[in-house]
C-alpha cells in the first residue's frame, strides 16, 4: 500500500554540475605558464651552453665552412638549438647528401654528415664537378679538388635532373671511370687525368705519367677486360723500363692491341 508519510520522508539528493571544460583550461594554461617558466630557466643557465660542436664525415667541406652553414657559436645553450633548422641548413650545401645533428647534454653538439662523391669535372666554359651517380654537384671553385679527371666531350643536354635517368654518355663516363679503380694491379703512378668521349670512337683516355701521358682509346665497352689487358701490357713495359715511352695504345677491340711509342724513341715511327 503507498505510504505518503514514508515517500515524503526520503529527499532527493541534489545534482551537482562540474564545468570540466573550464577545470581542463585552467589546469592546461597553468602547466604551460609553468613549461615557460622551466625552459627559460634552463636556457638562462650557463651549465647548459655549448661547449663544443663536433663534426665528422667532411672531407671537402671545412668545420669553419660547416658552421658558418648553420650559423652556429659555441657560446648558444644546447637547448635552445633548433636541430631540425641546422638541418635544413646543412642540406642546402651541394656538397652534403645527408646530415644528421644531435645533441648530447649537458653542452655537446654533434653534426655527422655524408658528402657526395666527386667523380669529375665536366669542361665546359664553367667546369662542374659530378658526383659517382653522374649527377652535378656544383660549379667547380677555387676551394673545390682540383686534381679530378677532366672530361671533354659532352654536352649540356647530356645532363640529367635529380630524378631522371642518365644519358648514354654520362653512363660510359661513370662506368670508365668506376671500373677503372676496380682494376687493381694498375701502376700506382698512373691515374687518369682526361677523359674524352665520342660518338663513334666511344672513350679515350689519357694516364698521367711523370714526364708525359698516355693516350688509351677504349671504345665503348668491356672496360673491365680492356684495363685488366692494359694491366698486363703497361706491367710488361714496365718490367723493360719501357713504360714511359708509350705514347698511344688502342684497345678498343681486344683481338687487336696497337701500341705506339714516343716519337723520339722510335726512329722508323711504326706502331707495335
Amino acid at each position: 500500500m503507498y505510504n505518503k508519510k514514508t515517500y515524503h520522508s526520503s529527499p532527493r539528493k541534489k545534482t551537482v554540475f562540474i564545468k570540466v571544460p573550464l577545470l581542463l583550461t585552467m589546469m592546461m594554461l597553468f602547466l604551460s605558464i609553468l613549461c615557460i617558466f622551466v625552459y627559460d630557466c634552463l636556457i638562462a643557465m650557463p651549465y647548459f651552453e655549448t661547449k663544443d660542436i663536433h663534426v665528422s664525415g667532411n672531407k671537402v667541406l671545412s668545420k669553419t665552412h660547416i658552421l658558418e652553414c648553420t650559423h652556429l657559436t659555441p657560446s648558444e645553450n644546447i637547448i635552445d638549438i633548433n636541430i631540425s633548422n641546422i638541418h635544413q641548413q646543412l642540406m642546402r650545401e651541394s656538397w652534403i647528401a645527408s646530415a644528421h645533428v644531435f645533441r648530447t647534454f649537458p653542452n655537446l653538439l654533434t653534426i655527422e654528415i655524408n658528402e657526395k662523391m666527386p667523380l669529375a669535372t665536366l669542361l665546359f666554359q664553367e667546369p662542374l664537378i659530378i658526383d659517382t651517380q653522374g649527377r652535378v654537384i656544383k660549379k667547380q671553385a677555387s676551394s673545390d679538388p682540383q686534381n679530378l679527371p677532366v672530361v671533354t666531350g659532352i654536352s649540356y643536354a647530356d645532363l640529367s635532373p635529380d630524378n631522371a635517368p642518365l644519358s648514354q654518355k654520362m653512363i660510359l663516363i661513370i662506368r670508365v671511370l668506376t671500373e677503372k679503380k676496380q682494376a687493381l694491379g694498375l701502376p700506382q703512378n698512373m691515374n687518369i687525368s682526361h677523359v674524352h668521349i665520342d660518338t663513334h670512337f666511344g672513350i679515350t683516355v689519357w694516364l698521367n705519367q711523370a714526364e708525359n701521358e698516355m693516350e688509351i682509346l677504349l671504345g665503348t665497352d668491356n672496360f673491365k677486360k680492356k684495363f685488366y689487358r692494359l694491366r698486363k701490357i703497361l706491367s710488361f713495359f714496365q718490367y723493360h723500363n719501357k713504360h714511359k715511352q708509350i705514347e698511344y695504345i688502342d684497345i678498343n677491340s681486344l683481338d687487336r692491341i696497337i701500341v705506339r711509342p714516343l716519337e723520339n724513341h722510335n726512329s722508323d715511327g711504326k706502331e707495335v
